[in-house]
């Protein structure tokens, strides 16, 4: 099956799934191009289908970790399907992480995410947040991508000192990307 028309049907079967479309190859490129340094922790809440997961692979070294966190079952069961010993792939909502999937990501690189904010109550958008910056090394990134309206902003200055935007509009739906650095 097409993985365009197999993303499709998961978002329409499940109201959890923020995006009508895989990240478009303008927002994996701008992802990456955003991803100088080498990575050795890196987490991905919301991957879908593994669009973004797949390319994030390539550029990443043989000792590296890559934890992506989904709760669509289909889509877990796609990301599961990537055979690499760097890649563990956890069930679940981002906001519901047991405080044992919380440990192993501690001294991330990279956190990137998709998950749809706007479904999240403010409260559990703050709380993600505020995790993520927890979980980051000194110096570490939060990405947040495929999103489709400010709504974003506020928390990642509450919680980052350096907060940058961009607009992707070669996008299904046109998207912002925020960038926020420990």
């Amino acid at each position: 099956m097409n993985k365009h028309i197999h993303f499709l049907k998961n978002a329409v079967r499940d109201r959890k799934v923020g995006a009508v479309a895989r990240s478009s190859r303008y927002v994996v490129k701008n992802v990456l191009d955003r991803i100088t340094e080498p990575l050795h922790v890196v987490i991905e809440y919301g991957p879908g289908d593994g669009v973004m997961t797949r390319e994030i692979l390539k550029n990443l070294s043989s000792e590296s970790r890559f934890f992506v966190v989904e709760s669509n079952l289909s889509f877990v069961g796609t990301l599961r399907q990537i055979k690499d010993e760097r890649l563990q792939v956890i069930e679940g909502e981002v906001q519901h992480l047991s405080s044992e999937n919380m440990e192993k990501f501690s001294g991330a690189d990279l956190v990137l995410s998709s998950i749809p904010f706007s479904m999240l109550k403010p409260a559990d958008r703050l709380k993600v947040v505020s995790e993520v910056h927890k979980l980051l090394r000194p110096g570490g990134r939060f990405i947040v991508f495929n999103q489709y309206s400010y709504l974003m902003l506020k928390p990642l200055k509450k919680s980052f000192h350096m907060v940058s935007t961009s607009f992707e509009p070669r996008n299904i739906p046109p998207c912002f990307i925020f960038e926020a650095k420990k």
